[in-house]
């Protein structure tokens, strides 16, 4: 079987897209109307979780301080009281 063309040795595809920095790493933006997937920021996500669930249990009476909290999760309580910020500040 032959080929009435040959087939070119390099060929150019082209893709409109921007390079855009968000959050500290590079993403892809593609140009305008053209639908664009939502992607949730895990690290936002897990951080509100840990900081309703430090709310709770410091609410609930479980932990009486910041400190005693911090001391049985393993951080500094300066952390605690840092991350806690996202969902209020979590009681002293």
């Amino acid at each position: 079987m032959t080929r009435a063309t040959s087939i070119p040795e390099i060929v150019t595809l082209h893709v409109p897209f921007r390079v855009v920095k968000r959050g500290g790493h590079k993403e892809m933006q593609l140009p305008e109307g053209t639908a664009q997937p939502r992607r949730a920021d895990n690290t936002l996500v897990k951080a509100l979780a840990r900081a309703f669930r430090w709310k709770r249990m410091l609410e609930s009476g479980e932990f009486a301080t910041i400190a005693e909290l911090a001391e049985r999760e393993g951080i500094a309580p300066s952390y605690m009281t840092r991350e806690g910020h996202g969902v209020r500040n979590l009681p002293r």
